[in-house]
């Protein structure tokens, strides 16, 4: 069965109740259960009779920073999913605006921010990507050196940073303090909440304070 996501977003839902409420509409999940769903859970369910009641999976996620959800649906169904999700209070959010609210957000960007050489820990993302309780998994050995024996600290780190001037950087720009190289741009934007250019960059351990 091939599913396609949703492309409608919640622009218009500032809350994850509010974001619960409007899939509940389309879904046959009510919205309590929605909002009990941990980051990146999902559930197998149906959309409602006005759908066709078809297959559905819902998954919570935060992607640019409001707690929100993905709808998977089949290819057929993705028109009139839209329609309905529009008559329930959801509003298409353009990839330039979605861009914008994740570099805010801090939320990494796989192949952009992090790729198959990342560390979790260097991203942020240790609490969604691992598990600490599971047995083996490819890569564990160096997470469990990090930890344990780093004391969780790791050479680098993805954190947010602001850009002085009103220049965006370019994905790559080298980042310094005084005539020190200390990390490197992964994206950037202009932030209308700060109405300064802002980044995500990999800056150097001895850097990651603010002022620093």
């Amino acid at each position: 069965m091939r599913f396609s996501r949703s492309s409608i977003s919640f622009s218009s839902a500032r809350t994850c109740t509010d974001a619960a409420r409007i899939v509940a509409s389309v879904v046959q999940v009510p919205p309590e259960g929605l909002r009990a769903l941990p980051e990146h859970g999902n559930v197998r369910t149906a959309f409602g009779p006005t759908l066709g009641g078809g297959p559905a999976i819902v998954t919570r996620v935060s992607d640019t920073g409001i707690a929100g959800f993905d709808l998977y649906a089949e290819r057929a169904q993705i028109g009139a999913l839209e329609t309905q999700l529009a008559a329930s209070g959801a509003a298409e959010l353009d990839p330039e605006t979605a861009e914008v609210l994740r570099i805010e957000a801090g939320v990494p960007l796989f192949h952009r921010d992090m790729d198959e050489e990342t560390i979790p820990l260097e991203a942020g993302i240790e609490q969604r990507a691992i598990s600490f309780t599971k047995g083996c998994y490819v890569g564990q050995e160096v997470i469990v050196r990090v930890l344990h024996r780093g004391h969780g600290r790791v050479a680098r780190k993805l954190v947010g940073v602001r850009v002085e001037g009103d220049k965006v950087p370019r994905p790559g720009a080298v980042v310094r303090s005084g005539a020190r190289e200390i990390g490197q741009v992964t994206s950037a934007t202009v932030s209308p909440a700060l109405n300064q250019p802002i980044a995500l960059a990999y800056l150097h351990r001895d850097f990651l304070a603010p002022g620093t």
